[in-house]
């Protein structure tokens, strides 16, 4: 089946859509999704975990290597087939109306919506308050109105408008908000790698003492620490969203797609590498936030406060990036039939998908007020991880199908985008030993993610059964 036709019978066709996002654009989308707080936070968890240097380099090496094997396969989906959606399309194309509808729920509610609350509310609470200072004293979770389940904390009011702010820029135009994503991305980005520079030119190493050893066997313990760095990675396959506003598809989505992924590898190689030389290994278990740590080791107040402000701009970027690509998976289910055909529509005047971002934002303004954004992104953890997998898998169905004439081929084709594969059954297969098994097996907060995941099958299973029956009907 040739892309036009597929776009004709799912309801995909991109033609009202502007191509408006060239390759800087594309960079700044993938790079600034993955460039979030993960970097500065899962440190401390990766040298608990693995207190070795050697061992705790390697594992942020092998993050951005998994992030590699998948982003080679989403950069030849995103060539075959370059329109809004990403995993729904995919998903779609390869396996059906069925499988597509539970995915785009989750993503569309569970990992957009839900990201974009969970980093808009920390990014009130932790980052405005140091950087306000002792001009402005905020206490970031005074109450200002509660109503049962309905509480209005200072911090939730500031995220809200971060949300509110960032949804208007993106209805305003596709080149705007993308504009705005690469000065978002660019300088926190060029800042952190020369202060990462710095850091090795003019500092001496620190002391190494004896760190604090893990207790689990050393397959075990890798395995947490590179579960844990696999969300510091996550956003490498954003532009795949994006698709049907990409300019030559053919080769702004691999280069965007490989671009990104191998710049934030070395970036946070960069960075890994100079929280351990400031901090020590043992340095870095002892801290909450490394990144905030090794600017107080530096220079005291006044580089903390940069650091800050780097995290608050990066965050920024990764929120707009986010707000950018999942209203596209609303608007291309729409499109579909999978949601309500109202918000299918594009803004007469700028061309964006305004009614989808709209509901985006207004969703994740629900979860913010209610404080269930964390929750819901428990629910969905484990099911991300199938759908990633479901996805990659989605390319040799493609390709025994359609044949290998695509306008980029994945690098490595079988056995790069099969070690995708293969590593995430394998951290799904962890995630439910430890939700089921695990310290905390069996509470109702383990077992949440293992509910995501049933959700994920519910619908997708209560959707075929549906549309079968009413098959079934109209052959009647």
């Amino acid at each position: 089946m040739s892309t036009n036709d597929s776009e004709e019978t799912t309801g995909l066709s991109t033609s009202s859509q502007p191509r408006v996002i060239g390759t800087w654009g594309g960079l700044a989308i993938v790079i600034g999704s993955m460039l979030g707080i993960g970097i500065f936070i899962t440190p401390p968890q990766v040298a608990t975990h693995l207190p070795s240097v050697g061992m705790y380099l390697g594992a942020w090496i092998f993050g951005g290597i998994i992030a590699f094997c998948g982003a080679v396969a989403y950069a030849e989906l995103g060539t075959r087939f370059p329109r809004a959606g990403g995993d729904y399309v995919f998903l779609r194309e390869a396996f059906g109306k069925s499988l597509s509808f539970g995915a785009g729920w989750l993503l569309f509610v569970g990992v957009f919506t839900g990201s974009v609350a969970t980093m808009a509310v920390p990014l009130a609470e932790f980052q405005l308050p140091v950087l306000l200072g002792p001009a402005v004293e905020i206490d970031p979770h005074r109450v200002l109105w509660s109503l049962g389940f309905l509480e209005l904390t200072v911090a939730r009011v500031f995220a809200v408008v971060i949300i509110a702010a960032l949804t208007v820029l993106n209805i305003l135009g596709t080149r705007l908000s993308t504009n705005a994503q690469v000065a978002l991305t660019g300088i926190p980005m060029a800042l952190l790698a020369v202060a990462a520079v710095v850091i090795f030119w003019t500092m001496e190493p620190a002391t190494m003492q004896a760190p604090i050893t893990s207790e689990e066997s050393m397959p075990i313990s890798f395995g947490r620490a590179v579960l844990a760095i696999y969300f510091a990675y996550a956003g490498w396959n954003a532009i795949a969203y994006v698709g049907g506003e990409m300019k030559n598809p053919a080769l702004t989505v691999p280069r965007s797609l490989l671009g990104g992924t191998a710049a934030i590898t070395v970036l946070y190689l960069l960075l890994a590498t100079g929280f351990v030389y400031v901090l020590g290994i043992e340095g870095i278990q002892d801290v909450m936030e490394a990144g905030t740590a090794t600017a107080d080791a530096i220079a005291g107040d006044w580089a903390t406060w940069m650091i800050t402000a780097l995290i608050a701009v990066a965050l920024i970027g990764s929120l707009n990036a986010t707000v950018l690509a999942g209203g596209r998976v609303g608007w291309a289910m729409a499109r579909s039939g999978a949601m309500a055909s109202s918000v299918g529509q594009l803004n007469d005047r700028f061309r964006t998908p305004a009614r989808a971002l709209l509901l985006q934002g207004a969703l994740a303004v629900v979860l913010v007020m209610t404080g269930t954004f964390e929750m819901l992104l428990e629910l969905t953890s484990i099911a991300m991880f199938v759908m990633g997998a479901l996805t990659v898998a989605a390319l040799f169905v493609i390709r025994g199908r359609d044949g290998d004439d695509a306008p980029y081929q994945a690098t490595g084709y079988p056995w790069v985008p099969g070690t995708f594969i293969v590593i995430s059954a394998v951290i799904v297969a962890a995630s439910l030993y430890r939700a089921g098994f695990g310290v905390d097996g069996g509470s109702a907060e383990s077992l949440y993610p293992l509910a995501g995941l049933g959700l994920f099958v519910a619908m997708s299973m209560g959707h075929f059964l549906i549309h079968r029956k009413s098959k079934a009907h109209s052959r009647d």
